[in-house]
């Protein structure tokens, strides 16, 4: 009888023995966590950043000069403060040879921002003065414009310095009535301005009064610029 109770030991152990591995084996089925595969899904192309070659480039707009037909009482001075550019790039646009004369109907090519266009044009460089090393270059004032012939309130006479700087205090200004304006002491330096009005009024370091009581300059008179020594240093006539 020993070897049967052996075989029923042994069933029942085997019976057992599996129910606790199945047992197990449920639990961490049950707790563990499922593995989740993710899946990558890709942008659309609308919201991918553009590439040099998508993006419109805009170009910036070529600045062109401006052709300008001179009318009485202008002046090369007044031309340039109108469009806002200096004269020295009006002359050199143009091909100027005399700053002093410039004819009614004339027209002028005014450069934008003071630049002349792309076409290379010949023009008349202003004298220049050798110097001697520490010698300061000798004042060379020309009266660039006449403005606003006739109407005291705004006439005046725009006079400028190419050349060293010069105290103007005797020098005077001249016109062919004999009025006679004598310059204050005041010093005007190289590429420097000074406008002299001739109505009355609180003279500044750019604008002297002449104290007249009325217009005085007319379409054709000359202007004359006196050095305190008597000699005419400069000469303009009002167009």
């Amino acid at each position: 009888m020993n070897w049967k109770r052996w075989l029923l030991y042994l069933g029942l152990n085997a019976i057992v023995s599996a129910t606790v591995m199945i047992s197990i084996m449920l639990m961490w089925d049950s707790t563990r966590r499922p593995i989740v595969i993710a899946t990558l899904t890709p942008l659309p192309q609308s919201s991918l950043p553009p590439t040099f070659s998508s993006l419109n480039v805009i170009p910036l707009p070529t600045p062109t000069p401006t052709i300008y037909e001179v009318k009485r009482g202008e002046t090369l001075g007044t031309i340039a403060l109108q469009f806002g550019v200096s004269v020295e790039a009006i002359i050199a646009v143009n091909g100027i040879t005399d700053p002093n004369r410039v004819s009614v109907g004339q027209k002028l090519v005014i450069p934008v921002s003071g630049l002349p266009p792309t076409p290379t044009l010949q023009f008349t460089p202003l004298p220049t003065t050798t110097l001697t090393s520490g010698t300061e270059a000798p004042p060379q004032l020309a009266v660039r414009a006449i403005t606003d012939l006739g109407n005291l309130q705004t006439e005046r006479v725009l006079i400028i310095n190419l050349g060293g700087s010069v105290n103007l205090s005797g020098w005077t200004l001249r016109d062919q009535q004999n009025n006679v304006y004598t310059f204050p002491n005041i010093n005007l330096f190289q590429g420097g301005a000074v406008n002299v009005h001739t109505l009355a009024g609180r003279d500044t370091v750019t604008d002297l009064y002449w104290g007249k009581t009325a217009a005085m300059w007319q379409n054709g008179e000359t202007a004359t610029l006196v050095d305190p020594q008597g000699r005419t240093h400069t000469t303009f006539t009002a167009p």
